[in-house]
């Protein structure tokens, strides 16, 4: 009975969660950032769309993508994924804090317990934070994703994510609760490491928002467009802004299954332009969506899409076991 009353009081908190997105800045879903999504849209339609014979909302919200089977499995996921977070919210807060509390102990100790810097931070400390702070955690997006698509055993996990049929910003969420935990967990910490290094250093009163609540960049990121990235709506920012920033265009060319070795960056592009792996389309490009045509779609319904990934993850470990040592 008592656990009936949790999970009822979970889901209850899940759809409250939902309803707010709309007021909560740290929502992909915020009204600004809806508006924005609207009205970049809207700059692209001009210069891209505007001859179709189709007007804006319906060009922005097609019925054959949004009611399209593969969007209603995205919605799916995106609703049982957030019954399940809260175990994997506390897991990464959890290995964040261990990390850094764990590693600024350590530094000080080798330090007679003394940091370089102490006093309260400035504002510049705090500027110097954010910033390293997403760079850190955006190089580890990028490390995770490329990984994931460049090892067998772990590209079915990921696979999920790109056997969309089509894309709205939903399809972000499109992702296995075991690409989560991995990905979720590699990154805190190498944030966490972050974090230990850079208190030790500059060692006074920072706020509890500040070291693991809202990021003022990521904030930015939303602003301009990032629900974009996952839709069909073509916007690049051109040169010489696309060798700094991913922008949507170069996102949505990552999921075209001829070129998802391009792109793996999720804010910014220099770590694609520093290991090579950049992509800056020259104009409009017509893109394909899906792991490929001969693929079909494993993950076609939303049990698939759950089970199929763990049972091609655990497949491609028994072939690496049955083909032993090279």
């Amino acid at each position: 009975m008592v656990v009936l009353e949790q999970l009822y009081d979970h889901t209850t908190n899940v759809l409250l969660y939902i309803a707010k997105a709309p007021i909560s800045i740290t929502n992909k879903f915020f009204f600004v950032y809806i508006l924005t999504f609207i009205g970049l849209a809207y700059f692209s339609y001009l210069k891209y769309y505007k001859t179709r014979e189709s007007a804006f909302f319906k060009f922005l919200f097609p019925r054959e993508i949004y009611s399209h089977k593969s969007a209603i499995v995205d919605y799916h996921i995106y609703f049982i994924n957030l019954l399940i977070s809260p175990v994997l919210g506390f897991l990464e807060v959890g290995v964040q804090t261990y990390i850094a509390t764990s590693l600024v102990n350590y530094l000080l100790g080798l330090n007679a317990g003394e940091p370089l810097i102490a006093g309260d931070w400035s504002s510049t400390t705090y500027l110097s934070f954010i910033v390293g702070f997403t760079l850190v955690s955006d190089f580890s997006v990028y490390v995770i994703h490329r990984f994931h698509h460049q090892s067998d055993i772990f590209w079915p996990i990921h696979a999920l994510h790109h056997s969309a049929e089509v894309m709205t910003p939903f399809t972000l969420f499109r992702k296995h609760p075991l690409w989560n935990t991995m990905a979720g967990i590699l990154s805190k910490s190498f944030t966490g490491i972050f974090q230990g290094i850079f208190l030790f250093v500059f060692y006074g009163n920072p706020s509890f928002e500040i070291l693991f609540g809202l990021n003022t960049i990521y904030v930015v990121y939303n602003f301009f467009g990032s629900n974009l990235r996952h839709s069909h709506v073509w916007l690049s920012w051109g040169k010489p802004l696309s060798y700094l920033f991913i922008s949507p265009a170069m996102h949505q060319v990552h999921h075209d299954p001829t070129r998802m070795t391009r792109n793996y960056g999720e804010i910014f592009a220099i770590w694609d332009w520093l290991f090579g792996s950049l992509y800056i389309p020259e104009q409009k490009e017509e893109f394909e969506i899906g792991i490929g045509v001969d693929m079909g779609n494993p993950h076609g319904t939303v049990a698939k899409a759950y089970y199929v990934p763990v049972v091609d993850f655990f497949s491609e470990i028994k072939k690496k076991f049955e083909r032993g040592p090279i």
